[in-house]
């Protein structure tokens, strides 16, 4: 897929990193890509919002970013989440 870029010398081209049955584990994983500084979008998700029975027919919940950040991408989510602070 062909996407524009605004910023000089990012890649235009953005992949599917992966697929997910529900909206809200897709949002997680990109927030936890974003925090990583990974910038991460999920396409068609106000369509599968909306007709949540779309999403087997658009492929599941798709959380896609820039192909040069790939491998980052991919070890931000292959890393166990952080531990929550408890507030004593």
């Amino acid at each position: 897929m062909l996407a524009e870029s605004g910023a000089p010398g990012y890649s235009a081209y953005v992949i599917t990193l992966a697929r997910f049955e529900k909206p809200e584990e897709a949002q997680l994983a990109r927030m936890r890509l974003e925090a990583g500084g990974v910038p991460a979008f999920i396409p068609d998700e106000n369509t599968i919002q909306v007709q949540w029975m779309y999403a087997n027919a658009l492929g599941g919940v798709r959380l896609q970013i820039a192909e040069e950040d790939f491998e980052r991408a991919k070890e931000i989510l292959d890393a166990p989440p952080m531990p929550e602070e408890s507030a004593e």
